[in-house]
């Protein structure tokens, strides 16, 4: 009849609980909505009170932090979020004695071809941007977000109809402009920073390369680069990154390197072959800070955890919840909350959280029901001390299990 039958809404949804929810309302207003005015033609540029962006062939030339009066690009070689491609014969699951680097043979890049960029989306929230390329074998869709309330940029990186090519493999680069950068990444219930918290030597048995030497690395939901004054950090979308440039005449600064796609053989004789044809899409956010990882990651574990909306178009007569509640709170920020569920035995509350950044911490825990009594246990839930205080205390770069008995 005319009338809307779907609508998809997007909205910055400020001051969720990290471990809870938020109740919002739609209402009607009668003054006119922002509309959304795409651009076919080329896109050479962008501005909000954030970023400066220049958008260039095959990529991004520059992004200029306004906060920080700072190029956070180096884009001499590679452009930002440009996808190139290499050959990658490696061995399987078995990488033996060192991981295999790839080879410049069938080289090929995105900025090879004439890509170029356009607005696909305008309003008060973000400003999208979209480039697409037929290229060999496969073809690319990169999809730029930039957020108009959040110091936030996302990456939305397509590869469509891959037809199986074996021993090829994809890479984006990401050339930040942080010559003597440390590179910091997360691992399980902790950080390492590359050339300072790997063990020594190698790491035994068939394994010969020094353990400070290997990469490509994995990662899990961030990695950062940073001087010390200043950094840049990515949520991470996929398993593997790099950070040294892989092809021939390398530069000596820190090229960010998402691994997407490697097509490759079994390393047994038998073995069969993983080439993983069809559609492959991948997700990615950046924001760039003042000081180290330390001032970054966050934001990378909100981008790799998103909120779930609940749409209830009633209320119950007989709600008895807030509209906004946090179900745990923890009052020291270098401390993170990594699992809550229900103990293996009986009917307590198991949390498990870690220290992230070397400090010691003395923390208080509050749940949004009483808590009678604390036991600390192990990773397995066996119980040792028992504590009547929620309040603990926690050293660097400890991995804590504790039982709550609820009242």
């Amino acid at each position: 009849d005319g009338s809307i039958k779907n609508i998809r809404a997007r909205f910055i949804a400020l001051n969720v609980p990290s471990v809870g929810y938020r109740t919002f309302f739609f209402t009607p207003v009668k003054e006119s909505v922002v509309s959304v005015n795409p651009e076919k033609e080329k896109i050479l540029t962008f501005e909000n009170d954030f970023y400066r962006i220049t958008f260039a062939k095959g990529g991004i030339g520059q992004i200029y932090d306004k906060t920080l009066k700072r190029d956070l690009f180096r884009t001499d070689k590679f452009k930002i979020g440009e996808l190139f491609t290499m050959k990658s014969e490696g061995n399987g699951a078995g990488e033996f004695s060192e991981v295999q680097q790839p080879a410049m043979e069938g080289f090929d890049r995105i900025s090879n071809y004439e890509a170029f960029w356009e607005k696909i989306a305008d309003g008060p929230v973000f400003t999208k941007f979209k480039l697409e390329q037929e290229m060999p074998r496969l073809k690319v869709r990169i999809i730029v977000t930039a957020f108009a309330r959040m110091k936030r940029i996302d990456f939305d990186v397509d590869l469509l109809n891959w037809d199986g090519t074996p021993y090829r493999e994809y890479r984006l680069a990401y050339p930040v402009n942080f010559e003597n950068g440390k590179i910091t990444y997360e691992v399980p219930f902790g950080k390492v920073t590359v050339g300072e918290d790997e063990i020594s030597g190698a790491a035994g048995e068939r394994y010969v390369q020094p353990a400070s030497q290997v990469r490509p690395r994995e990662v899990l939901d961030w990695i950062s680069v940073s001087d010390g004054e200043t950094g840049v950090t990515f949520s991470s979308g996929v398993a593997v990154w790099d950070y040294q440039d892989p092809t021939d005449d390398p530069v000596d600064y820190p090229i960010l390197q998402p691994l997407l796609l490697a097509s490759r053989k079994s390393c047994h004789r038998e073995g069969n072959w993983y080439l993983q044809k069809g559609d492959h899409r991948f997700h990615f956010s950046l924001t760039s800070h003042k000081g180290d990882w330390k001032y970054g990651y966050r934001m990378a574990k909100e981008a790799n955890q998103p909120l779930i909306p609940v749409v209830k178009k009633e209320t119950l007569p007989n709600a008895s919840l807030p509209l906004s509640l946090s179900f745990v709170k923890l009052n020291n920020p270098n401390v993170l909350l990594s699992a809550l569920k229900k103990a293996e035995d009986g009917s307590a509350v198991v949390f498990r959280f870690y220290e992230i950044e070397g400090k010691k911490a003395d923390i208080s825990l509050d749940f949004f029901r009483p808590i009678k009594k604390i036991i600390r246990t192990n990773l397995i839930e066996e119980e040792g001390d028992k504590t009547d205080n929620k309040r603990l205390k926690i050293t660097p770069y400890s991995v804590e299990t504790i039982k709550a008995v609820i009242e």
